[in-house]
């Protein structure tokens, strides 16, 4: 059994499944805290070691090869140790480097054994003794050059900075009321978790940025359906799409159906959203979420929407949202494994895939109704360069261009907005047919 500190121990192996096993980060470290039972402390060294040592990954792993004879030869659990106990060293100040070398070593005799425990004392000892005096944590999420051209091509120079700028981790909480004031809700929530900080999101109607509250099901008002858990970003989107109470609106690769159910508290019981997404087990949880939030009943099916709509009426909707499939990027903040999984190739690839989800879901839009598209990528080949394809084939549809939008007509939301993950989002008119 190992001795080393339980935060360090959470911290290797949320690193471990992570890089190992293609975990995500923020359930994975989620599941070891509470497996651990870690205090409030401890928890917060688990998850600054995890994100930081995810978001300087790259030249964490050059300063081991540098000292490793075989990097590319390490055995797993060694590695994830040894990335965790190099990030502490070179970016904590506050963590003595005698505390993250006995851990780190105990870390791996507990799992591997006394020869390669003593691998890891001496490649952390090296790296303890060029130490810097002052050292720091680092300034920005570190991804590979293709991933930097992509978002200073999309965004700009200054968007791109600020996409892979220092940010708060783990980022907070978005939640949405739903029947309720959101100040009043904010403030209930407060009295409830006086320790945590709550604040309005500034571009949503009702939306709330949560930190230190804990778990969101124990908080007052959730088991009576006065919020839902919903990212701020994903809440612009809903209200971009702009339902009104009584319309038909479609909600394509919907997955777990968050969206679904914002846009079904907005059309009310006299309108209907229908939900569709290519795995029926993301479809599961849609109504018992709707009836804990008391919202109308929602239609849902699984539909493969790249080859058709699967028994959904064309042109029957008044508003078609398609959150399409992406690379994720804009949210490679709070997810900082993604730019170390995805390839060059793999935007171009989804896109091709966000044409033809775009090309069915046009079928869908009623003459004189709006059709939104939105990917959680900041890329040019997702979004704008989607979106052009699609309006030379679809020259029925007038691209909506307001103060939402940047000059382009795509409107984009980031840090430049907040604590929000990146999106791209256009929308389009199909105009009413003369007769």
């Amino acid at each position: 059994m190992s001795k080393a500190s339980p935060s360090r121990l959470v911290a290797t192996r949320v690193i471990f499944r992570v890089l190992t096993e293609g975990a995500y980060a923020t359930p994975a470290l989620d599941a070891e805290i509470d497996r651990a039972h870690l205090d409030r402390r401890d928890a917060g060294l688990a998850t600054e070691i995890v994100y930081g040592t995810l978001r300087a990954l790259p030249s964490i792993d050059r300063a081991l090869a540098a000292r490793l004879k075989r990097p590319n030869k390490t055995d797993p659990w060694l590695h994830a140790a040894l990335r965790c106990g190099a990030y502490q060293l070179l970016h904590l100040s506050r963590v003595p480097p005698h505390a993250v070398v006995n851990d780190t070593v105990s870390v791996v005799r507990g799992e591997r054994g006394p020869r390669l425990a003593g691998v890891a004392n001496a490649v952390l000892r090296k790296i303890a003794a060029e130490r810097s005096d002052d050292p720091s944590p680092p300034d920005r999420t570190e991804v590979p050059r293709w991933i930097e051209e992509r978002f200073r091509a999309s965004l700009g120079e200054e968007r791109a900075a600020q996409v892979l700028g220092a940010r708060r981790l783990p980022p907070p909480l978005g939640v949405r009321a739903v029947g309720v004031d959101p100040e009043a809700l904010r403030e209930a929530l407060l009295e409830a978790a006086p320790e945590a900080e709550i604040e309005r999101a500034s571009f949503t109607s009702r939306g709330l940025l949560v930190r230190g509250a804990g778990d969101a099901r124990a908080l007052p008002g959730y088991a009576e359906g006065c919020f839902a858990v919903q990212e701020v970003g994903s809440q612009h989107i809903v209200e971009l799409v702009g339902a009104q109470p009584g319309e038909r609106v479609a909600d394509l690769c919907c997955g777990h159906g968050t969206k679904t159910l914002a846009l079904a508290e907005r059309v009310g019981a006299e309108g209907r959203v229908e939900a569709a997404d290519l795995y029926e087990e993301k479809l599961d949880r849609l109504d018992a979420e709707r009836r804990r939030l008391g919202l109308p009943d929602v239609g849902a099916r699984a539909v493969d929407l790249a080859v058709g709509a699967g028994g959904l009426e064309p042109e029957s909707f008044d508003r078609v949202l398609l959150d399409a499939p992406c690379s994720g990027l804009g949210t490679v903040h709070r997810r900082p494994e993604l730019a170390h999984r995805l390839t060059p190739a793999d935007p171009a690839r989804l896109a091709a895939l966000q044409a033809k989800l775009l090309t069915t879901a046009a079928t869908l839009t009623r003459p004189g109704g709006l059709l939104v598209y939105a990917v959680c990528s900041l890329t040019r080949e997702e979004g704008p360069s989607v979106a052009d394809a699609f309006e030379s084939e679809h020259h029925d549809f007038v691209r909506v261009s307001d103060e939402h939008t940047d000059a382009d007509g795509v409107c984009r939301t980031g840090p430049w907005l907040g604590d929000v993950d990146g999106y791209q989002i256009v929308r389009w008119r199909r105009p009413r047919t003369e007769t």
